[in-house]
This record gives structure tokens, sequence and C-alpha cells, in this order.
């Protein structure tokens, strides 16, 4: 189990070295290392800006702290997020934590927040993203061709997106 807990400067090194790991690139669209200047910059950042929120995931039982999720581009007028995470320690994978946390954010995004629309970017070879993200009720939007260059190749990413009313409440 995780909870999800505001992210503190003390996870930053971790965070920033999910970044930097080349493994991880094409799971959080990423190819340009991270400096600790840069992740600094991040964290001031999101700290000041409105239009972001981000959460550190930790497990319940340790509180080790094993990724990161938020919401970016909030618009406060139109009600609607942009998602994204990244469970960035390898031996959490596969079990279902990921699922978890993704539906903390919805829980967070459409009753603390009252959020319409959250909507998120997915490589179309993520597979176990894609997994979740339709059991969650995402719906496939559409696809964006060979729109990230990453690890020597390009790569098409779908949109996809949770309406209010496709989590069961009403508009």
């Amino acid at each position: 189990m995780v909870k999800l807990v505001p992210l503190e400067r003390a996870d930053l090194a971790r965070s920033r070295a999910w970044a930097n790991e080349m493994s991880l690139n094409e799971d959080i669209l990423r190819v340009l290392p991270v400096a600790e200047e840069e992740q600094e910059k991040w964290y001031r950042n999101i700290v000041e800006d409105r239009s972001k929120i981000v959460f550190a995931i930790k497990t319940t039982k340790s509180g080790e702290h094993i990724g990161n999720t938020g919401l970016y581009h909030i618009d406060w007028i139109h009600r609607r997020a942009e998602f994204w995470i990244i469970i960035g320690e390898k031996r959490f994978w596969n079990k279902g934590l990921g699922a978890e946390a993704t539906a903390l954010m919805l829980a967070y995004g459409f009753h603390h927040i009252n959020l319409a629309r959250i909507f998120l970017h997915v490589s179309e070879d993520n597979k176990r993203a894609l997994s979740t993200y339709k059991k969650l009720n995402f719906v496939l939007e559409g696809r964006l061709r060979e729109h990230y260059f990453i690890n020597g190749r390009y790569v098409n990413i779908l949109v996809m997106a949770i309406l209010r009313r496709d989590y069961g409440l009403a508009k």
C-alpha cells in the first residue's frame, strides 16, 4: 500500500536519480540528464507554481520513497490537468502500487480540487502503464506519431483522459 505526501527537498536526490536512469527514459518521456541545480529549480517551481501539484509516493509500511506523481498544467477555470507518475524503485514494479497511486491521484483531482478532466501522455509501448490506465477508465483520445526521440528511436505517444463522469461523479 502507498500514500501520497507532499514532495520534500529531501526527496530530490532520489527523484533526480530516477530522472537520470536511462532505462526509465521512455517511461517518463525524458531524454536529457538532470543536474542538481536543475532539480532544485524544478522543486522551487513546483512549490511556487499553482498550476502544478507534486507528491512523493511512499509505502505505508516503511515510508520508503518509491516514486513521484502529480498534476501539471492545472487549469482552474476549465477544471483540467495533466497527470503523470513514476515508480522509480524497480523492486516495487508489478505490485499494483502504480495503479494504487494513480487511483489516489484521481480521487484527489476529482474530489479535492474538483477537476472535470484529467489527461495524460504515455508511450504506446508502455504496456504496464496502459493496462493500469485502461483499468481505471482512462479513454484513448489520440496518437501523437513520432512525438519523442528517445534512446535512438522515435516514439509514438498516446493521449488518454478520464472525465469526471467516467470516474462516477456527476458533471
